[in-house]
């Protein structure tokens, strides 16, 4: 392109009129400004703007010689008039003996600006989701599992659309945002907390990532972040859920796997995802025993359970129609063949046919833990049965030192829990008259 020099003259709202007609294709027109020195008004074929020239302070230490000539644009005729572009052109110059370098700073800006707008909460999300399972856990070692994984990057989008601010820079998050979120879920204290945990782990990894500087989740002071849930009293007696057992049985909208799925719940103090993930590898039905691998459990610990009758039935029944395989989920998914998901629609078919509600799946690991505690058994051997490390039987000093797992006492233990529902499902009574209603339990709890 032809570039033609001209001026200096002091350029008014006719020299850029007169300039703008004199425009011709491949040909580019610089006119000095003569009230400004270094100011210039550039004509191109398809556009007109001011630019600004001017030198940094100071040498250059390496060659001894002053810096380039450095040009920053500051806008055209139609946002600066001749009078406000001197002004611009002036404000740099003053930039520039005070020893800065606008161009580059602006130059800087712009491509932080671009970064910051490829950083938003929505993309971050996806990396997050990609880098989680290799990050150490914060508590005990190795990697989290693929269900807390699946879990907390759940929690985390969902605080981000509670903030909606997925399309936001995380740079640009303030605790306003966060705020918004605890809002949002204010009548959810269970959910606020939850999310406002994930999303502060998900802003410690931007840091850790240095995407950000702070966390902006550590602004919200401690008074006002969500506070732990009171735990849950609630538990059903060996009535109420022989009833459940029953109406497992019955519900037409629940399909057989989704039966048996609730009545191993009922039958065995796990999990709800240690259901769901159980695969026949891990079971050794002739020595009735459920090995569980550490990957799979809540704590990371390998945990084994011993299965009483009631539960090896129902185990047998399932491996014999599934044509006796050695490996793949007990429990797959209908149509999907993967494992369950859908808990709350399974649990809310059970709750529609023995029309009773007020109660959880978790709570049948409570069930079991209460029903032991009436007939004796000793605290460590229910919580050695429930894969509790960090309970007060077995913190502290103890916790370090009393390793035993009391295995034969953890199978009498199942023994008894499986025949106290067996004895209620069949209509008798072994808990010493202890049995009561599920609305006179609910009403207790």
């Amino acid at each position: 392109m032809q570039v033609l020099r001209e001026g200096p003259v002091r350029i008014t709202k006719a020299t850029v009129e007169a300039a703008w007609k004199r425009r011709a294709p491949a040909r580019r027109t610089v006119i000095g400004d003569a009230a400004c020195r270094g100011l210039a008004l550039v004509v191109n074929p398809t556009g007109m703007a001011w630019r600004f020239d001017y030198k940094p302070r100071g040498t250059d230490p390496t060659t001894g010689k002053r810096f380039p000539t450095r040009s920053v644009t500051i806008g055209n005729p139609e946002t600066h008039s001749p009078d406000a572009a001197r002004d611009a052109a002036n404000a740099v110059k003053g930039q520039a003996k005070a020893g800065r370098d606008p161009a580059a700073e602006r130059k800087a800006a712009v491509a932080e600006a671009a970064v910051n707008r490829a950083r938003t909460l929505d993309r971050l999300a996806e990396d997050y989701a990609k880098a989680l399972p290799g990050r150490t856990k914060l508590r005990g070692a190795g990697t989290p599992s693929a269900d807390y994984v699946a879990r907390e990057v759940g929690r985390v989008k969902a605080a981000i659309a509670d903030m909606t601010a997925a399309s936001k820079s995380v740079a640009d998050i303030s605790d306003q945002d966060i705020r918004a979120m605890l809002r949002a879920n204010a009548a959810q204290p269970g959910a606020a907390r939850h999310r406002f945990g994930a999303l502060s782990r998900f802003f410690d990894w931007c840091r850790d990532e240095r995407l950000i500087a702070v966390n902006p989740c550590g602004l919200i002071g401690k008074d006002r972040r969500p506070k732990p849930v009171p735990a849950r009293l609630h538990y059903l007696r060996a009535d109420a859920l022989a009833a459940l057992w029953k109406a497992a049985g019955e519900a037409t909208d629940l399909e057989p796997v989704h039966r048996d799925f609730l009545r191993f719940l009922i039958a065995v103090p796990c999990r709800r995802t240690e259901a769901a993930t159980l695969d026949w590898s891990h079971l050794n039905l002739d020595a009735a025993e459920w090995t569980q691998p550490g990957a799979l459990t809540k704590n990371g610990d390998p945990h084994r359970l011993h299965l009483h009758p009631l539960a090896l039935a129902l185990l047998r029944e399932r491996h014999a129609t599934a044509g006796e395989p050695t490996k793949g989920l007990v429990f797959p998914a209908p149509k999907a063949k993967k494992a369950l998901t859908t808990f709350s629609a399974i649990k809310a078919a059970l709750v529609k046919q023995a029309e009773r509600d007020g109660w959880r799946l978790h709570d049948f690991r409570r069930s079991f833990a209460t029903a032991l505690g009436e007939v004796g058994f000793a605290e460590p051997v229910v919580d050695a049965v429930l894969n509790h490390r960090q309970s007060e039987t077995r913190g502290g000093v103890l916790g370090v030192y009393q390793r035993a797992t009391r295995w034969p006492e953890q199978v009498k233990a199942m023994e008894t829990w499986g025949a106290i529902l067996a004895a209620a499902i069949a209509g008798r009574d072994v808990t010493g008259g202890r049995v009561v209603t599920l609305r006179a339990a609910a009403d207790a709890a």
